[in-house]
């Protein structure tokens, strides 16, 4: 999926500064979005989770 040069230029900045692939990133917006506007439900972080850390 190809986004605006804009967003692909903060996706690849965000990338590099989480140390995550951009499906990865893609993945985690997408679904704390989700859960944001109450479309999937608020999952509880383990302390294995990819986001441990980045809060």
């Amino acid at each position: 999926m190809a986004f605006d040069d804009d967003v692909e230029a903060a996706l690849a900045v965000a990338c590099e500064e989480l140390q995550m692939t951009r499906d990865e990133l893609i993945r985690l917006i997408i679904r704390e979005w989700l859960e944001g506007y109450g479309f999937l439900p608020i999952r509880d972080l383990d302390e294995g989770s990819v986001t441990e850390g980045s809060a």
